[in-house]
């Protein structure tokens, strides 16, 4: 239902600051993941005009997601007023913007929903990951404290998706830190596919990989991600 009052100054401010950290935390959001996921109480025509008015005044920047749709990262005020470099104002590229986007659908619609972690995050509560693993892509899981260690398929070969996959595992498994987290159920992988189908292949591909024991791996389909040309060679 639409707002039928004005909205005070506190209350834009608190929606200005909620949605300047969303956009920190997952580098880029929509219309669709802001009225769903974070304002599920306004209506999208509210939601749009908020958007709007961030973008007029230099907290956000739009760009072309899929014509006529068009995705937000922050805008040259929104990231100063979030302690960002400047890059983070510029398009996504063609690799980026796939798996940001990917990523951040999962995060926001999967039940529980997830948070993405940082990097900064990331290294200061698993300070036994080597800088390098601590900058892929993870999220926690709302309510627990699961760390997800995700993979988006851009559309490669099955095979070769699944040997990505295993060498995220087997980048971590010398460490006694991760073999302990995979055996108390507290670390999982999340490989983010486009179609129902492609993760039940990938879910038969992984079980001729030697994983760990007990290794948790959730498949999620984001079938946003057709939007996108995929590569038939590589993920």
């Amino acid at each position: 239902m639409a707002e039928t009052t004005q909205p005070t100054n506190d209350k834009i401010s608190h929606r200005t600051s909620i949605v300047i950290q969303h956009v920190a935390r997952n580098r880029l959001t929509t219309i669709d993941v802001l009225h769903r996921a974070i304002f599920p109480n306004l209506s999208r025509n509210a939601v749009a005009k908020m958007v709007a008015r961030l973008i007029e005044r230099g907290e956000l920047k739009k760009y072309t997601l899929r014509h006529p749709t068009h995705y937000f990262v922050l805008g040259e005020l929104g990231a100063r007023s979030a302690g960002l470099a400047l890059h983070r104002t510029r398009p996504l590229g063609p690799q980026a913007l796939p798996v940001e986007y990917a990523v951040l659908l999962h995060a926001m619609f999967s039940r529980p929903p997830r948070i993405r972690l940082s990097t900064l995050e990331v290294m200061t509560r698993y300070p036994w990951l080597s800088p390098k693993l601590g900058q892929a892509v993870h999220c926690r899981e709302h309510g627990t404290d699961i760390l997800e260690l995700i993979r988006v398929d851009l559309g490669g070969a099955v095979d070769h998706v699944a040997r990505k996959c295993a060498a995220d595992i087997n980048a971590r498994r010398l460490s006694p830190e991760f073999l302990a987290m995979v055996a108390e159920s507290q670390f999982r992988l999340a490989v983010v596919t486009g179609t129902p189908e492609k993760a039940a292949a990938l879910r038969r591909a992984l079980k001729h990989h030697n994983l760990p024991q007990g290794l948790r791996v959730h498949f999620s389909v984001v079938q946003e991600l057709h939007y996108f040309p995929m590569r038939t060679h590589h993920a």
